[in-house]
């Protein structure tokens, strides 16, 4: 991958691994929903003024799919992240989000080419050795209760669901301006939490609170959000995914140097296990990966 490429990557993984040491600033007044709501209003504004003025072309049907594959990547896990808090514990969530490798692999290995399965295959591995080196270092911890049980299974409905609409969004971002799709999913996501929120009775609508969300941990999360979609655009689907093994992998490597846990052989294999998995992704080389990877 071009220079560039690899320090967008390295600069999302880098912010989204160490927002755990970062004291979060709570917008006075606004539930957690409502707030991201208004973070992706602002990421739809800000793009509304690189875009370029074109010709009206007929391509609703790309633009609803967009807007579509954008709310199943950010709005929907959100939202299941806001109502599983006490019945799947963040750690368990992040461990379980590491499958997502998995089912963005098993998508495109069922493409229709049998160059195209055999290559995704290649990939498989490294997905579950990453995988399986995260639940050695965050073991999984379940409610017992019906409710849990119900919020894990929808959890896990989401991870695949996270998986269908990255490589969604890969297919939907070409041929299309990129400022157009910033703004189409910045406010599709915006319109979809904002809504949720005032349907739950969530919304407050407090202009001390509105005002509040101005600070830096919101630019943090705008300048994440465009990371993402640029390198969702750029990078192909199985590399881009390696994301969710990069991140926890930078967390942990940070929580050894500033939290100095007492190693154990679990944790040093876990580690190894994580990074080998990371480093596979990124860089296996498939042979032929542009025709392997292909989507269209």
């Amino acid at each position: 991958m071009p220079w560039t490429r690899w320090t967008a990557f390295a600069t999302l993984c880098i912010l989204s691994g160490t927002s755990w040491v970062i004291p979060a600033e709570m917008s006075d007044g606004l539930s957690a929903l409502e707030q991201q709501g208004l973070i992706f209003s602002l990421v739809g504004l800000a793009a509304l003024m690189f875009v370029v003025r074109e010709k009206q072309s007929r391509s609703n049907g790309r633009w609803v799919g967009l807007a579509g594959a954008g709310v199943g990547f950010f709005g929907v896990p959100m939202v299941v992240a806001e109502y599983a808090r006490g019945s799947v514990p963040a750690t368990s969530r992040s461990a379980l989000f590491a499958m997502v490798p998995v089912v963005v692999v098993m998508m495109i290995a069922a493409g229709h080419s049998a160059e195209r399965e055999e290559g995704a295959r290649r990939f498989l591995a490294p997905a579950l050795a990453g995988l399986g080196g995260l639940l050695l270092l965050l073991p999984l911890q379940f409610s017992g209760s019906a409710r849990g049980s119900i919020m894990l299974a929808v959890v896990c409905a989401t991870i695949v669901l996270v998986g269908v609409a990255s490589v969604w969004l890969y297919r939907s971002l070409h041929g299309i301006a990129f400022a157009k799709a910033v703004a189409v999913v910045g406010f599709a996501n915006a319109v979809f939490l904002l809504v949720w929120s005032a349907v739950r009775g969530d919304m407050t609508w407090r202009w001390s609170g509105v005002a509040s969300v101005l600070s830096v941990s919101t630019l943090v999360d705008v300048v994440e959000v465009l990371l993402l979609l640029w390198l969702m655009r750029e990078m192909q689907p199985m590399r881009f995914a390696a994301r969710y093994l990069a991140i926890p992998l930078v967390t942990v490597l940070e929580s050894y140097v500033l939290v100095r846990p007492e190693l154990t052989v679990r944790m040093g294999f876990g580690t190894v296990l994580l990074a080998v998995g990371t480093g596979m992704l990124l860089f296996l080389n498939a042979g032929e990966e542009e025709t392997v990877l292909s989507l269209h």
